[in-house]
């Protein structure tokens, strides 16, 4: 069975996937943050971003290596 995805949801997921704008990220354990901020990362690396112009933030070491193998192993 389908769900669709309520309109306002499809809006804020496609706002924050746009790497031209800012993005606070919150929700559950296990429901993507990660993942939509690696791809975010790595977005902008392909579109030319100077690295040091990308402020990426976690909440712990564990995480941050987490992201840096997401970003480093695409």
């Amino acid at each position: 069975m389908k769900y669709p995805i309520p309109s306002d949801t499809a809006a804020s997921q496609a706002r924050a996937s746009d790497p031209a704008y800012s993005a606070w990220v919150s929700a559950n354990a296990g429901s993507g943050k990660t993942h939509v901020l690696a791809q975010r990362v790595i977005r902008l690396l392909l579109n030319g971003t100077d690295p040091s112009k990308i402020l990426c933030l976690t909440y712990t070491r564990a995480a941050a290596a987490n992201m840096s193998n997401r970003v480093f192993s695409t």
